[in-house]
C-alpha cells in the first residue's frame, strides 16, 4: 500500500476530521473513501461517454422520453418489463 503526504488547509482538515468522526472512521479511511468515490465517478463517466459516442443521442432521448411518459407511480417494473418498454425485446 502506498503512503501519501498531503498538504491541506487547516480549516479543511478540521472539517474532514469532523466528517470522518461522525461517520465513525479514521481520517485516513475517510480520505480513501472520498478518493475512491471520485475515481469511480470519473471511470463511470468515461464508460458512459465511450458507449454514447456511437449512439444517436436524439433517438436515445426519444426512447427515454417515451419510456418516462409511460411510467406511473406504483410497483417497480421487472427487468423484462423495462426491456420491453425500451425496445430490447
Amino acid at each position: 500500500m502506498a503512503t501519501l503526504s498531503l498538504r491541506i488547509r487547516d480549516g479543511l482538515k478540521r472539517k474532514a476530521q469532523e466528517l470522518a468522526r461522525r461517520q465513525g472512521v479514521s481520517l485516513n479511511n475517510f480520505v480513501n473513501a472520498v478518493v475512491a468515490a471520485a475515481v469511480a465517478q470519473e471511470e463511470a463517466l468515461a464508460w458512459f461517454d465511450d458507449r454514447l459516442k456511437t449512439q444517436d443521442l436524439e433517438a436515445l432521448h426519444r426512447r427515454v422520453s417515451a419510456f418516462m411518459r409511460r411510467s406511473r407511480p406504483g410497483r417497480e417494473p421487472s427487468v423484462a418489463q423495462i426491456d420491453r418498454a425500451t425496445g430490447k425485446r
